[in-house]
């Protein structure tokens, strides 16, 4: 064994029969590698890590899982077992449907397993020209769109009796086949999103629609990997036809455009994929269908609302809803405008993990905030000050006016640029339970508290306008000294907490965090 073998040795890796380039098959240590006995070729135990699914033999492996998967007694039975298609030997069934079945399959030119779709021939053994022309069609557009995200096609058969196309084998189930166990992590859930963005967007650049965007087109070939698959149904862009082309699509998923039987434009794949979204996230489709047929379900899509879960889950972050509001939107003109606006958005949301901000650097923020605020007060309010130093009632009510400018200025800069400049300065920035930005009503609302300092002095100054009534005055005084004392407990919950948090911090459910990833 050499030195790199040791080193990267793990006695509970596993040991997987391994496909040489010369067409053997020998058994490959996960934890010190092997050699080939055909040819003495060598390779180490990493080649397990990188391997695919072409070159390891594995009890459970798919190519498009869109087929219903084969029974024992389905796949011992098949004629096909055996036989070789071009340089294809198929080896095993993986499942069949509408269209055809899937096979796995040796590529005895590469010496690798592939996933080959036969199409379903007729009673005379012919396949019509429809649906040879599909199948090129399909396996063109899935081929032209070479994306890490997209199942690759590797050749088209083009044989009248077994017309066929071999692709990319993919370890895995389908989502639809994960989905049958509940809904995903929402960290799941955004990055599967952000893959199947990035494909659809490559898509449309080569001038595609898929056009049958659903779960069970969605194979997922790795623990953070998912590819997208079956492309029989995707259409040109520039090329659309000039009649209505009839219901084309998976009902459950269609938009209401195709529905319509119109033509097909990105905005149809991305209300296709706000449904596949939803249901990833909730466990269920986002229109409750009263009956199975055709028509309702296509009605639901063009007349039902989007019916969100009430009480809203805690562990989907709000910002989440107006983004599905936006993708499901009936008219496509209220849709997102691209794919880059669409991701934009999805990276917001996207959950990551922050080292917590110490309480130095925190209060440190805080005090350079609270300086400028109370600087950019006192220029404010000092002119008004100066005219007339006994403070007439006037006087006093123009400093109230011009002392709430300089915190409502800091609520609108924290609400919308996210932070204030002491965090700027320091590195440090808020964020939801979820590790994304609150939204700006929290981010106001929580400003409140942080520049409580400076909301007092116009506080002040209102109580001495109000002392001839001195109800109304005391009142106000005695809510002034209860939040100063409150101000004080949160501070000290800050200073004693293990984890620096502040009361504040419970009430709006937020953090303060390093900003950076």
């Amino acid at each position: 064994m050499s030195s790199d073998d040791r080193h990267q040795a793990d006695p509970d890796a596993p040991t997987v029969s391994y496909r040489c380039v010369c067409g053997a098959t020998f058994a490959l240590d996960g934890s010190v590698g092997g050699t080939c006995a055909a040819c003495g070729r060598r390779f180490t135990a990493e080649v397990i890590r990188t391997a695919g699914a072409e070159t390891v033999a594995a009890e459970s492996v798919s190519g498009d899982r869109s087929t219903r998967a084969a029974s024992p007694d389905e796949e011992s039975s098949d004629p096909r077992l055996g036989e070789m298609l071009d340089h294809f030997r198929i080896v095993s069934r993986l499942g069949h449907g509408g269209m055809g079945t899937v096979y796995r399959a040796v590529d005895e030119s590469l010496q690798r397993d592939v996933a080959l779709k036969v199409i379903r021939t007729g009673e005379g053994g012919d396949t019509d020209s429809f649906q040879l022309q599909s199948l090129i069609h399909e396996a063109r557009a899935q081929a032209r769109v070479s994306h890490p995200n997209v199942v690759h096609i590797y050749y088209v058969g083009q044989d009248e009796r077994s017309p066929f196309f071999a692709m990319e084998l993919i370890e895995g189930p389908t989502l639809a086949d994960r989905l049958q166990k509940g809904p995903l992590p929402f960290n799941r859930v955004i990055e599967i999103a952000l893959q199947l963005v990035d494909a659809l967007k490559h898509a449309a650049n080569y001038d595609i629609v898929h056009g049958d965007i659903k779960p069970s087109n969605v194979l997922e070939a790795g623990a953070h990997t998912v590819k997208l698959s079956d492309f029989g149904l995707a259409r040109r862009l520039s090329q659309q036809p000039d009649k209505p082309a009839g219901v084309v699509g998976t009902p459950n998923y269609l938009c209401p455009e195709a529905a319509r039987g119109e033509p097909l434009h990105i905005k149809s794949d991305m209300y296709s994929l706000g449904i596949t979204l939803f249901e990833m996230t909730f466990g269920r489709l986002p229109y409750a269908l009263t009956g199975s047929s055709l028509f309702e379900k296509l009605r639901a899509h063009e007349q039902a609302r989007v019916e969100f879960p009430d009480p809203w889950p805690a562990e989907v972050p709000e910002g989440y809803r107006p983004l599905l509001d936006k993708l499901l939107a009936k008219d496509p003109a209220d849709r997102y405008g691209d794919y880059d606006e669409l991701r934009r958005d999805l990276e917001r949301l996207r959950p990551v993990v922050l080292p917590r901000a110490g309480r130095v650097p925190r209060a440190l923020a805080w005090m350079v905030d609270l300086f400028l605020a109370l600087g950019l007060n006192a220029v404010l309010t000092a002119p008004a000050a100066a005219g007339n130093p006994q403070g007439s009632t006037w006087v006093r009510i123009a400093m109230v006016v011009l002392g709430v400018i300089s915190p409502l200025l800091a609520m609108y800069l924290q609400a919308w640029w996210g932070t204030t400049p002491g965090k700027k300065l320091f590195q440090i920035h808020i964020v939801d339970q979820h590790g994304v930005r609150p939204g700006k009503a929290t981010l106001a609302l929580r400003s409140i508290v942080q520049f409580f300092p400076v909301w007092s002095i116009p506080i002040g100054n209102f109580i001495l306008v109000a002392l001839p009534l001195a109800i109304l005055a005391g009142l106000i005084l005695l809510a002034l000294v209860a939040a100063y004392l409150t101000l004080l407990l949160d501070a000290a919950c800050a200073m004693f907490h293990p984890r620096g948090r502040s009361l504040h911090d419970y009430v709006f459910k937020t953090r303060v965090v390093l900003a950076a990833r």
